[in-house]
């Protein structure tokens, strides 16, 4: 029915073997940096003057429109359905903190959570004011970007501890929520990002976040525990469910999530190779997908959203696509394929879909944010 262009996919281990080389580059180089300042004896003074410029001055983001409306799926004859609008990976600072760049011989700072580009963007979130809310385990930090004045700024910290894995967030009423995999807690930040408080109870391993504006609800993955967690805005835990299996309502490490506007909730359901669907009640509806190297098929399911006609968006990162569904589980159409030009992914992990249907897709190994819109059925 549709002739979109793809590429050629590669197995399971090119995503490992990526993760593990960039996961040494992030880790390594500040030590390598430290260890050069710790030999000549002469590094401490300038380092200090270095970090007060950067640290003093705001960042704008820097929104790539050059290719707007201009990358369409389905291509010709067929109508289209979705349009390229937007990217973003750079976040430029004053000219004070590019002379601090300058002066320490580096393009970009050498600790990777002053590093003036998104590095590994992994969830995103949009709130009603238009604010773009972005975690970055590369970089070990969450920025948040407003997107009508491009101003941006960034999370390093809860309290007294350093971000180890930032991986989901939300933000409601003012609150920011944002869950560490390796810190095993869901922090919950106020509007100047200071650390007002946690999510009751343990974790294995607090993934993806996802948020029922409608019912003021937030719902936490515990993709160790195979559980979705209920919680209240002010922390409470209210319900859980799921468990570890392969049957209807069972997981088998559950990652992404999303709410729609009816309240129902989608689960990635990883390593049974499916997204689970939910009513708000938390009674099981059904399933799309199933392992297979087919395009209605899911090899690494990821991030999952649903737009204002229902359809099902999920994020195959070996494929490096978007697929999208209907609510029955019919493939519609797929965009994206390998690659670093516009509309083109190297894999991508989460998704979210804003109230004007613009998608956004955290292109991760390409260190940016990719935007798009759906166009509609009419």
């Amino acid at each position: 029915m549709l002739t979109i262009n793809h590429g050629t996919y590669s197995s399971d281990d090119r995503e490992r073997v990526t993760e593990q080389v960039h996961a040494a580059g992030d880790k390594f180089g500040p030590l390598l940096t430290r260890l050069f300042c710790m030999r000549t004896g002469y590094c401490l003074s300038f380092c200090l003057v270095t970090v007060v410029l950067i640290s003093c001055t705001s960042q704008r983001a820097v929104i790539d429109r050059s290719a707007m409306e201009k990358i369409l799926w389905p291509g010709p004859p067929e109508k289209p359905r979705i349009s390229y609008l937007w990217n973003v990976s750079l976040l430029s600072g004053s000219e004070g903190s590019r002379a601090a760049s300058f002066l320490a011989g580096e393009d970009d700072a050498t600790d990777p959570r002053t590093s003036e580009r998104l590095l590994r963007p992994y969830s995103i979130f949009v709130d009603e004011q238009g604010v773009l809310y972005i975690t970055d385990p590369g970089a070990y930090r969450i920025t948040i970007i407003d997107l009508k004045s491009n101003d941006a700024r960034n999370i390093l910290d809860a309290g007294t501890q350093e971000f180890l894995s930032p991986i989901g967030i939300v933000a409601f009423q003012g609150k920011v929520y944002v869950s560490d995999s390796l810190l095993n807690k869901v922090f919950i930040f106020d509007a100047e990002g200071r650390l007002v408080g946690e999510l009751q109870g343990e974790f294995k391993r607090p993934t993806s976040l996802a948020l029922d504006r409608a019912r003021g609800r937030i719902y936490v993955t515990d993709t160790l525990a195979h559980v979705i967690y209920q919680y209240d805005p002010e922390g409470r835990r209210l319900n859980a469910l799921g468990r570890n299996g392969s049957e209807a309502g069972e997981f088998n490490f559950p990652t992404h999530i999303w709410i729609d506007r009816a309240g129902k909730l989608y689960v990635t359901d990883a390593m049974n190779f499916r997204i689970q669907i939910f009513s708000p009640a938390g009674v099981y509806e059904g399933s799309i997908g199933m392992l297979g190297d087919a395009y209605g098929d899911l090899e690494k399911p990821k991030g999952v959203a649903v737009d204002s006609d229902g359809n099902v968006y999920v994020v195959d990162a070996i494929k490096d696509m978007v697929k999208i569904f209907s609510r029955e589980g019919k493939l519609l159409l797929f965009f994206g394929q390998q690659g670093r030009d516009f509309g083109q992914f190297w894999l991508p992990s989460g998704i979210f879909i804003d109230e004007k249907d613009q998608i956004y897709v955290a292109d991760t190994y390409n260190s940016r944010v990719q935007v798009f819109r759906y166009l509609g059925n009419k």
